[in-house]
């Protein structure tokens, strides 16, 4: 009767040990599958997101060295909604891993996880904030290319240009201001009517450089014009023309953070680096001058260049009329000439204007020979000393524009090039060299229908998994290039 009674006492203690440890193994069981499935939404949501990151753009990494994805997949529409239903392939596929168990009939699903919904929350599209996206990632693109050596030989060059006002100054009008002056004193001399003063006339110095405008600087400044690139674009099928009526995609990200002046003079080596431009057009491209189109924004190469040219002669110009007002013998050799002039029609009072004249038509002749050689390859001082002068006082008169052989020294047409951009708006530049980027895309296989405003550099993305244990877990991921 002992013996039997203590078989039972082991009996009841056996059993409720094993109800405790039974109840604690379970509990932990529970425990880790719950862990397990949070720990698993993770690692799928993440690797749900790099995937979605991955099929990044190839002709855009290729061409221009920037990771985004085209959010149109190669269709005709672009829509972050396409990238959400992308997300949820990958996730629906990570999610249903026993598939590909080598042996499925020995898989059993402890888990049971599916998911219950996914939605992209925000995305960062190329074009926000005027297109501050964009340019934060080509100024980045360029950071490990460049060095900070170009950066402060443009602070240079502009704090010369802007001490001097280069481009503050109108000198075609007031070439015509003079010019109508001259104009006025010899309307006076016919109304006099005196024997000794109507057959005089006076000679306008500025007579063949107005003729020379225009008859378009081209002519001047370009050896053979019908070797120039005729292509013509309509700028408002591009994402400029786009955003001026209001049809483009909006991303949910706002990043109006100003550009530094580091990530702004990256920003223009980046366009120098990936745009053509006379002289050294890029193969592929649809418009050959495509740094003159940032510049000019207008819809053909030829307008383009002849606006830039316009623009460098105006530099130049204003450069030329500094260094003929300080250069004590040049001085000298238009105010002996200024004398003859007046002399010769007796009117002392003109000789200021003649001065005025010659040196308007001096400078603007001699910067046409600037701007010839630039076009050519050759390199002009910001500001000239004597040894850097072509023209003679001499040659004002047939305005022949001939270049001299040799690179010379200074400023290359490039050089020039950066301080027109570094003037520019970026917005402005940004918006026309995604015009560019579109123009060249839409011509590479499968990309008819590019456009920058489906395209983006990073998404915020919410889904909820379910298990078919009763857990349900919602994770949020934000993802960026």
């Amino acid at each position: 009767m002992k013996s039997q009674n203590s078989s039972g006492y082991l009996t009841v203690y056996v059993t409720l040990t094993l109800t405790v440890m039974l109840s604690l193994c379970l509990t932990l069981i529970e425990g880790v599958r719950r862990h397990t499935i949070a720990f698993e939404t993770e690692c799928v949501m993440d690797i749900g997101m790099d995937s979605v990151l991955a099929e990044y753009h190839r002709v855009l990494l290729q061409r221009y060295g920037l990771l985004m994805i085209d959010t149109s997949y190669g269709t005709d529409t672009p829509s972050y909604y396409n990238t959400q239903q992308h997300l949820e392939k990958y996730l629906v596929r990570n999610l249903s891993g026993g598939d590909d168990a080598p042996l499925p009939f020995l898989y059993r699903d402890l888990l049971g996880m599916e998911l219950e919904d996914v939605r992209v929350m925000k995305v960062s599209l190329a074009t926000d904030d005027g297109g501050r996206v964009f340019q934060l990632r080509a100024a980045q693109c360029m950071m490990n290319r460049l060095g900070l050596d170009i950066a402060e030989d443009l602070l240079e060059w502009m704090e010369t240009v802007e001490g001097y006002g280069l481009l503050d100054n109108n000198l075609e009008e007031q070439m015509d201001q003079t010019s109508r002056e001259l104009r006025r004193y010899q309307d006076m001399e016919k109304q006099i009517g005196e024997e000794t003063w109507d057959k005089i006339e006076i000679t306008d110095p500025t007579e063949t450089a107005r003729e020379m405008r225009k008859t378009g600087i081209l002519k001047w400044v370009v050896d053979d014009i019908s070797r120039l690139s005729e292509i013509t674009v309509d700028p408002s099928q591009y994402i400029s023309g786009r955003i001026a009526r209001g049809v483009v995609n909006q991303g949910s990200y706002s990043r109006r953070e100003p550009l530094g002046l580091v990530d702004n003079v990256l920003l223009l080596e980046y366009f120098l680096d990936y745009a053509g431009r006379y002289g050294a057009p890029l193969e592929d491209s649809l418009l050959q001058y495509q740094v003159e189109y940032l510049l000019c924004g207008r819809g053909n190469d030829i307008d383009n260049l002849r606006q830039t040219a316009n623009l460098l002669c105006g530099i130049r110009e204003a450069a030329n009329v500094i260094y003929l007002l300080g250069c004590e013998t040049k001085r000298a050799e238009i105010q002996a000439l200024a004398s003859v002039l007046a002399a010769a029609v007796a009117l002392p009072e003109l000789q200021p204007v003649f001065e005025t004249a010659l040196i308007l038509t001096w400078a603007y002749l001699e910067s046409l020979y600037d701007v010839k050689s630039l076009l050519a390859g050759g390199r002009v001082e910001l500001l000239k000393e004597d040894s850097d002068w072509h023209y003679s006082l001499d040659n004002i008169w047939n305005g022949a524009v001939e270049v001299r052989s040799g690179m010379g020294q200074g400023l290359s047409y490039e050089d020039y090039l950066r301080i027109l951009l570094y003037v520019e708006s970026p917005d402005v530049l940004t918006m026309r060299f995604m015009d560019l980027v579109e123009m060249d895309i839409r011509e590479t296989p499968g990309n008819g229908c590019f456009r920058m405003d489906g395209c983006i550099d990073g998404l915020e993305a919410e889904a909820t998994v379910r298990s078919g244990y009763g857990y349900r877990f919602t994770i949020k991921r934000e993802k960026l290039y």
